[in-house]
């Protein structure tokens, strides 16, 4: 496997997974935010926290590089809540998790954007 493929997969495994941890999180505390309603309300709170991630579906699924410069910029959002999240007092794992999902994934982009690039000027 050459370096692209596998920083394509790290970007998508770890999009994934921050997305799992928003949901997590979302329905762990959402005792606490939704008192007495369904378990639509979690779900809708959840979709708004993934609002912005969600965008970048149709992108990372074609290979784009410019979508995942996009996700990059767009992650450092994710990951000064997670810090912010780290130190709130009952965030839990999902303190440390946040911000350690989207360190991963702010990495991969950069460097899939990087070989991807690279890739192109060479054909």
């Amino acid at each position: 496997m050459n370096k692209l493929l596998i920083s394509r997969i790290i970007l998508l495994a770890s999009y994934v997974g921050l997305i799992a941890v928003l949901l997590a999180s979302t329905l762990a505390s959402g005792g606490e935010h939704t008192e007495g309603t369904s378990i639509a309300a979690p779900i809708v709170l959840w979709l708004f926290k993934c609002l912005p991630l969600l965008i970048f579906i149709p992108g990372l699924v074609s290979g784009s590089h410019k979508t995942a410069s996009w996700l990059s910029y767009v992650t450092m959002i994710y990951f000064v809540l997670g810090i912010l999240l780290m130190f709130t007092a009952g965030a839990n794992i999902w303190g440390t998790l946040m911000p350690l999902t989207t360190l991963i994934l702010f990495t991969a982009a950069m460097m899939y954007i990087r070989w991807k690039k690279e890739e192109e000027k060479a054909l």
